[in-house]
């Protein structure tokens, strides 16, 4: 990683620089944060119009994820075998490592799982729990944005499947995670 005054190398800053260019950061009411600045070593350059094509749609092809994770709340099933599919939803596969919501704001949570599941890739664990709690009268704010999270950016890169997890782990206040296998590259 760099520091925000280092310089990066021209590929990398080329790169930035496409990466970057149009992509606005937007808060939970929609209103404008921040733009992404261009790299240190780069100049800023005037946008480029693509005709025809709304920024939401080129936004789209190049944020576009490989695979979304199997939700089988939703009844998913492609991408995982049915025996590993049947012994997550019972909760019959080890849970190597925890984390409680409980407590959080949307924000806080959302920070917290990211790294929960970052480190959990990194120690190899293959299936985790995540405690999001039901909320008031069964509508909590992290019960259906917790599993949104995982189906969607960054995380779903990580996540092979989700499903609600047995009533002994917390039944519909948390969720089964079962996270995709890092491969050794030789």
């Amino acid at each position: 990683m760099t520091a925000p005054g280092d310089k990066l190398p021209d590929d990398d800053a080329e790169l930035w620089d496409r990466v970057a260019k149009g992509v606005k950061v937007y808060e939970h009411e929609g209103r404008l944060v921040q733009q992404p600045s261009t790299s240190p070593k780069s100049k800023p350059k005037k946008k480029a119009k693509v005709p025809g094509k709304p920024a939401a749609v080129i936004q789209a092809a190049v944020v576009k994820p490989t695979a979304r994770p199997v939700d089988l709340r939703a009844g998913d099933h492609a991408g995982i075998d049915r025996s590993t599919r049947r012994r997550l939803a019972q909760g019959q596969l080890a849970i190597e490592a925890r984390l409680d919501l409980h407590g959080l704001n949307a924000e806080q949570a959302e920070r917290r799982l990211s790294s929960f599941l970052n480190l959990a890739l990194r120690q190899g664990h293959r299936v985790v729990l995540v405690i999001t709690g039901k909320g008031q009268m069964g509508q909590g704010v992290l019960r259906r944005l917790v599993p949104e999270w995982l189906k969607s950016g960054p995380l779903s890169s990580s996540v092979l499947a989700i499903s609600t997890a047995q009533p002994a782990d917390g039944g519909d206040g948390a969720l089964y995670v079962m996270l995709r296998r890092r491969r050794q590259i030789s």
